[in-house]
């Protein structure tokens, strides 16, 4: 591109209104959708709810105990199965099946457990990101009406 071509595209760039950056970036008509905070933030639409992460918490508490029974059925299913099928080939394979899903069912209980108290802590400490965002937020000072031409 020659020289002269960039000058004229950058001349008019430069005659043409500029578009200002917008820190908070959301356009006035979409600011209402946003959650409004309790006050104890400083900034609006910064309040994180737990709502989300508890019901979460709990969905895996019951997928945990869910599991565990799903998989004290299944063993107690198949305790009495090797007596009726002593000598047939299929026996080793019902065992492999059922150690395979024991196995299975075992790590999603365990894994459910091991989610549940940390989803729990989720909006707790979202709750400590709110409010030092929103005391970083209030030390911001901005001329009246966020014009500063």
């Amino acid at each position: 591109m020659p020289w002269d071509e960039w000058d004229q595209l950058k001349a008019a760039a430069a005659d043409k209104d500029s578009a200002q950056m917008q820190l908070n970036g959301i356009p006035e008509e979409d600011r209402r959708l946003l959650p409004q905070g309790d006050g104890r933030t400083g900034g609006k639409g910064l309040k994180h709810s737990p709502k989300p992460w508890n019901r979460a918490a709990a969905t895996a508490h019951d997928l945990g105990i869910g599991t565990g029974t799903a998989k004290g059925s299944l063993t107690k299913g198949h305790a009495g199965m090797a007596g009726g099928l002593e000598g047939l080939a299929s026996l080793a394979e019902l065992r492999s099946v059922l150690t395979s899903w024991e196995n299975r069912l075992k790590a999603v209980r365990d894994e459910c457990e091991a989610l549940e108290p940390k989803l729990r802590q989720v909006p707790k400490d979202l709750n400590g990101v709110d409010v030092a965002t929103g005391s970083k937020a209030d030390g911001v000072h901005t001329p009246k009406g966020g014009d500063a031409k």
